[in-house]
């Protein structure tokens, strides 16, 4: 990968030394800008994005500091161009993120390693990012898959048992779940309760019964699907169907 590197340097002849000082494509680098004082310096930083930024301290207009107070909620490599006698600023410097001093008059090859550690920290950090990205990812998939597989296990359940009287209690006990988990989990997935997904199978199981069997009788249709109480099951039939037992009979089949 190819990282964006900016120069802010005031002096002009330092400023175009730093733009061809060293092969920065072979550090896996690439200018995209050089700026004269530090106002320049920030909008050039809010357009070009770079990932590395050398800049001079005192600079026309507005200082290293001043700018980096300017483009703090920016993320960016910082490598500081000090005088000898300027190095009471490094506190200050730090405060911002700055990662290298690099004393004048440069030197090529303390330029090119400081920028090759940079680059270095980057493509780690990178890494570093990708693989925490992957880790959420494996951790969401195995969380999503968790959760599918509890639910697929309680609409299981009450498939096989619908037919049977019990209550929530009685899932949760013979799946190995608190009663409060597993409401959670149907209620977040399916967004409707326990009790309402039950019943709406039950109704579902019932009304497949009827169409199979038009002269089967009520109260053994609410047997056979787990009511005890046919006038209950009516009830319920009602609420979800719209019409009673009787009317769909009538009316649907």
């Amino acid at each position: 990968m190819v990282y964006k590197l900016l120069i802010i340097e005031d002096e002009h002849l330092i400023r175009r030394w730093l733009a061809y000082a060293i092969d920065y494509s072979d550090i896996g680098l690439k200018v995209v800008g050089a700026a004269e004082n530090g106002q320049e310096g920030a909008d050039m930083i809010r357009n070009y994005l770079p990932d590395i930024v050398i800049s001079d301290i005192n600079m026309p207009v507005m200082d290293a500091f001043e700018m980096f107070e300017l483009t703090k909620d920016l993320f960016f490599k910082k490598i500081i161009l000090s005088g000898y006698n300027d190095f009471f600023n490094a506190k200050k410097a730090i405060h911002y993120g700055v990662r290298e001093f690099l004393a004048k008059p440069l030197q090529t090859e303390e330029l090119r390693l400081s920028l090759l550690q940079l680059t270095n920290e980057l493509e780690n950090e990178k890494r570093l990012t990708n693989q925490k990205k992957y880790e959420a990812l494996v951790v969401a998939r195995k969380t999503h898959h968790d959760k599918d597989m509890i639910v697929h296990q309680v609409l299981s359940w009450i498939h096989e048992y619908y037919a049977q009287k019990f209550t929530i209690a009685d899932i949760a006990a013979s799946l190995g779940y608190s009663e409060s988990y597993l409401y959670k989990k149907i209620k977040d997935h399916l967004d409707i309760t326990i009790n309402d997904y039950v019943n709406r199978y039950r109704i579902k199981k019932a009304i497949d019964q009827l169409i199979e069997d038009p002269n089967v009788l009520i109260y053994e249709v609410a047997d056979r699907v787990g009511f005890s109480d046919y006038k209950y099951f009516n009830k319920v039939f009602r609420r979800y169907i719209g019409v009673s037992v009787t009317e769909f009979k009538e009316e649907i089949l």
